[in-house]
C-alpha cells in the first residue's frame, strides 16, 4: 500500500495544479517585460527567451487541458483537499497582493511593487509545498525570495531606477514560474499517460 501512496499523491496534486502552468505563463511576461527597460537589448534577449520557455508551457498546458477530458475528471477525497487547500491559499495570495500593491501606489512606494509580489510567491511555494507534499517547491521558493530581497536592497538606494528593481525581483519570478510551469505539464503529461495506458 505504502508504495502506492506517493504516485497516487502526485497524481492528485498533478491534477489541483493542472490549470496553474497558465498562470505561470502570465507570471513570467509580467516579470520579464522589466527586463528590456532596465537593461536594453541584454534585457531583451532575455525576455525573448523567457517567452519561448512561456509558448513551451503555454502550449503543454492546453494540450493538458484538452487531454483531461479525455480522461474523465474522477476525484478522490485526497484530491479535493488539495484543490481546496490550493484555492484557499490562491485566493489568500491574490487577496494580499492586491491590497498591499494598492497601499504601495497610494504612499508612493510604487518601487516596492514587484520585490513585495517575488516575496509573496516565495512564501506562496514554501506553504504549497506544505499542502502538495510535494519537495519540489521548497527548493523553488528561495528563488523569488532571494530576488526579492536583493531588489528591496536596491530600491533604497537612490541611484536605482524602478525599472532596475523590478527586473532584479522579476529574475527570481521568471525563474521559479518557467520551473514550475515546465513541472506541472511534465507531471500531468505523465499521468495521462498512465491513466491511459491502465485503461
Amino acid at each position: 500500500m505504502m508504495e502506492n501512496s506517493a504516485p497516487e499523491w502526485e497524481k492528485g496534486a498533478a491534477r489541483a495544479s493542472a490549470p496553474h502552468g497558465i498562470i505561470m505563463v502570465a507570471f513570467t511576461l509580467a516579470f520579464s517585460i522589466w527586463f528590456g527597460f532596465a537593461w536594453g537589448i541584454a534585457g531583451w534577449i532575455l525576455f525573448a527567451v523567457a517567452m519561448i520557455g512561456a509558448a513551451y508551457i503555454l502550449a503543454g498546458s492546453l494540450k493538458n487541458m484538452q487531454l483531461s477530458k479525455s480522461i474523465g475528471n474522477d476525484k478522490t477525497s485526497e484530491v479535493i483537499r488539495i484543490e481546496r487547500s490550493i484555492g484557499f491559499l490562491v485566493g489568500v495570495t491574490y487577496a494580499t497582493i492586491l491590497i498591499v500593491a494598492i497601499l504601495l501606489l497610494t504612499y508612493d512606494l510604487t518601487i516596492f511593487i514587484i520585490p513585495f509580489i517575488t516575496l509573496v510567491m516565495g512564501i506562496h511555494f514554501l506553504l504549497q509545498a506544505s499542502i502538495m507534499n510535494r519537495t519540489l517547491d521548497y527548493y523553488i521558493a528561495p528563488i523569488p525570495l532571494i530576488s526579492s530581497c536583493i531588489a528591496a536592497y536596491f530600491a533604497f538606494q537612490p541611484d536605482t531606477s524602478i525599472y532596475s528593481v523590478f527586473a532584479i525581483a522579476g529574475i527570481g519570478g521568471v525563474v521559479a514560474s518557467i520551473i514550475y510551469g515546465f513541472y506541472v505539464i511534465k507531471t500531468y503529461k505523465r499521468m495521462v499517460e498512465e491513466k491511459k495506458a491502465a485503461s
